[in-house]
């Protein structure tokens, strides 16, 4: 039996996610499709638009077999930690022969080539003082770091920065790196699909949208428009729970937001990591106004900090200190064997996780109670849901579901 695993959001799932998993499987002869896939945040520093129970469902009656959890930390994290994470649980399973994303290019030996050279470059002395010097000419880091690298590669025309192909040299990054530290004793083989449809951010809805576009409907417009661009299944049940728990915004974490910002001591806000600190003083002189989430992020907004990066920042504040702990113990303790998290699946993929259950290499956790919550980075995915939960309670006057009260989806 093969097995083909896919790092997705799925914020939220539509035909091109279906048009990815129907590939994978056909282009790699896998039997079984492993999604991992965000929690309740996602890695452009947001909520996700609706539960991860309900995109969960969404997958699994479109082609995925088994979805675990990418933990909080990973998800809002930078796109190197976001894919270093997940590329790392979906390997300590040992059962994963591919890992399947799509990208612009379409071309696997184009980004695994330059995700080695990248790589490789990215620990020398030239490229430091490079990323130093780009920094204090006023760039942000992604944006210096793509500068010295197309000024090394002489890559300024290339399509290698779109979203979906940086995310995918993220990938072959991390699985390089996982190959030169021998961890494991086999890893996935990298795949890639060109990607159809709309671009990233493209905001016209077509058969194959982008996840912004189907976002902004739920947001702002009629449901029924989307009935042609999503798997029947998925749009049955968004549409299901249109209005009832769904759709959820940043801007629906203001209150919340705004509590945590001026109870937090200078200290607490200052050690928050992965937060540059120039960003961490303007969060703190930020104090006082009573301003939604949206607007706090517009008005942080300038030239050395990108929109993600600075709503990553809001929502680690948000979920400080035990952010902050978990990020300390992963980095500390560099966490062995990882746990992953089982969000749902199909009956007939059972035997494979029980199979996973006797790993040496990777914690199976099926029932969240029986999770390690002595764990600050298991502690910190309970605590996310929780507010995630919390919020939804409120904006829809629906009852607050405890998350360790909440077993996986499963369907035949």
């Amino acid at each position: 039996m093969k097995t083909v695993g896919i790092i997705a959001e799925f914020n939220p799932f539509h035909n091109g996610h279906r048009y990815l998993i129907d590939k994978a499987k056909a282009i790699t002869g896998a039997d079984t499709a492993v999604i991992i896939m965000s929690g309740d945040f996602v890695q452009r520093g947001a909520p996700a638009v609706c539960d991860k129970y309900l995109r969960t469902r969404m997958a699994l009656l479109s082609g995925a077999d088994v979805v675990f959890e990418l933990p909080v930390l990973y998800a809002l994290g930078s796109a190197e930690q976001f894919a270093s994470g997940a590329v790392r649980l979906l390997s300590s399973t040992l059962n994963i022969d591919f890992i399947c994303f799509g990208s612009e290019s379409g071309d696997i030996d184009l980004l695994y080539g330059f995700a080695v050279d990248t790589e490789d470059y990215s620990h020398t002395d030239e490229f430091r003082t490079c990323i130093s010097s780009a920094i204090k000419k006023g760039l942000s880091y992604p944006a210096a770091f793509e500068a010295v690298i197309k000024e090394k590669y002489n890559t300024a025309d290339s399509t290698l920065y779109s979203p979906n192909n940086l995310l995918g040299i993220e990938y072959c990054r991390a699985l390089y790196r996982l190959k030169k530290s021998n961890l494991y004793s086999s890893l996935p083989k990298p795949i890639t699909i060109k990607r159809e449809g709309s671009s990233y951010h493209d905001e016209m809805i077509s058969e194959y949208p982008s996840a912004t576009s189907v976002r902004n409907v739920l947001q702002n417009n009629d449901i029924s428009v989307l009935k042609d661009c999503l798997p029947e299944s998925a749009f049955k049940i968004l549409n299901d729970n249109n209005k009832k728990t769904l759709p959820v915004s940043a801007d629906d974490f203001s209150d919340m937001l705004y509590m945590r910002l001026n109870s937090a001591s200078d200290e607490m806000i200052r050690s928050i990591p992965d937060i540059h600190n120039d960003l961490k003083n303007k969060l703190i002189n930020c104090r006082g106004k009573q301003i939604t989430v949206s607007e706090l992020i517009s008005g942080l907004k300038c030239k050395a900090f990108t929109y993600s990066a600075i709503s990553r920042a809001v929502f680690k504040l948000l979920l400080s200190p035990l952010y902050t702990q978990a990020y300390r113990f992963i980095n500390e303790s560099n966490e062995n064997p990882p746990y992953l998290r089982t969000l749902g699946f199909k009956k007939d993929a059972s035997e494979l996780l029980r199979s996973l259950r006797y790993s040496e290499t990777c914690n199976i956790i099926t029932k969240p109670a029986n999770g390690n919550m002595g764990n600050p980075s298991y502690q910190l995915d309970i605590y996310a849901a929780n507010i995630y939960s919390q919020v939804c309670s409120n904006k829809y006057k629906t009852g607050f579901t405890d998350e360790l009260k909440t077993g996986p989806v499963i369907v035949s």
